[in-house]
């Protein structure tokens, strides 16, 4: 027990050395489609998003897409999230091992939205009796393959699409129901290495080219994400999963994200994370509970906690049904 929590330990602090020896210029708000950073899932987001060695089924399609190697069923899942300014984050996904290629198939649809606004001008700050309202979608497509009982590795091809609403009514050309797309894609690997269950993860997430913005071109937010996980207790009835990241995004510093979970008999979680070189972001936790039904399958519901500090907490639930 010892040995696995001092090897838990050394990992969080090998990840951590080049956060602390590395320092950036931030680069906050140059990049475009930033709903793409958004994490989804209850699991992982109350994990810390420490998840890229710790994905594990139907959560993996965000997270790292070599990790759905573990469906054995079709699942699909489906979160809510509510964030600050009244905006709403939603996910669904659905993954399954077609037959007639080997692997697993997946597919993804990310939303998030808000409520109408008025339209409001230097000379008519009470609203010119108009409302528009903002908008971002992504549809992927993912394919995971299995080469080996310890190695896969997943990609997912993603449509984007940015609305700023239809802003005609102020008279300026190019601004009729505004938008701008693009296609993205995401890459991840993970390895067990069949050491005390110590997993391996790695995941290039957004990469594509730039969008145009009316005249400004902008890049992506492409992520580069390096994480471990580990098992420090694993009896019949219990399990304990510790895990960590070290994430390099394309528009700030490099940061780090930890985790934990904790599992009596499958069928229910409770989980804790912490971010570390964030503005806002720091506390999560969260947990779930799953009920099998016989061979049919099981269903899920999971919860998490967010502290974003100055601006309040984001709450996330979320449903997942294998079948």
């Amino acid at each position: 027990m010892t040995r696995k929590l001092l090897l838990a330990l050394l990992a969080v602090g090998v990840l951590a050395v080049p956060a602390s020896a590395t320092e950036m210029f931030e680069k906050v708000g140059t990049v475009g489609f930033q709903f793409l950073e958004i994490g989804a899932g209850a699991r992982g987001t109350a994990m810390g998003e420490a998840m890229v060695g710790a994905a594990e089924g139907i959560e993996s399609l965000y997270w790292n897409p070599a990790g759905l190697r573990f469906i054995t069923k079709p699942t699909a899942i489906f979160t809510y999230a509510t964030w600050p300014a009244d905006i709403t984050h939603q996910y669904f996904g659905y993954a399954m091992r077609p037959g007639f290629i080997p692997g697993v198939l997946g597919i993804s649809v990310t939303s998030l939205s808000m409520d109408p606004m008025s339209v409001r001008t230097a000379d008519v700050p009470e609203g010119v009796g108009v409302d528009f309202q903002c908008s971002d979608l992504a549809v992927g497509v993912t394919y995971t393959r299995i080469f080996t009982d310890k190695f896969s590795a997943g990609g997912t091809m993603k449509w984007v699409h940015s609305s700023l609403g239809d802003l005609s009514v102020l008279g300026v050309e190019g601004l009729g129901d505004y938008y701008v797309e693009g296609l993205l894609m995401d890459f991840g690997t993970l390895y067990d290495t069949g050491f005390r269950s110590l997993k391996i993860g790695l995941s290039i997430q957004n990469m594509g080219p730039g969008a145009t913005y009316i005249e400004d071109d902008v890049p992506m937010p492409a992520t580069f994400k390096f994480g471990v996980s580990m098992r420090v207790i694993d009896t019949p009835g219990q399990r304990v999963t510790v895990a960590a990241e070290f994430r390099h995004p394309s528009d700030t510093s490099e940061k780090i994200n930890v985790g934990a979970e904790y599992a009596l008999n499958e069928m229910y979680f409770a989980r804790v994370g912490y971010k570390m070189n964030y503005d806002e972001e720091t506390f999560s936790a969260g947990g779930g509970a799953r009920v099998f039904v016989g061979s049919l399958g099981w269903v899920g519901v999971d919860y998490s906690y967010v502290d974003f500090g100055y601006l309040g907490a984001v709450h996330r639930v979320g449903m997942t049904v294998a079948f």
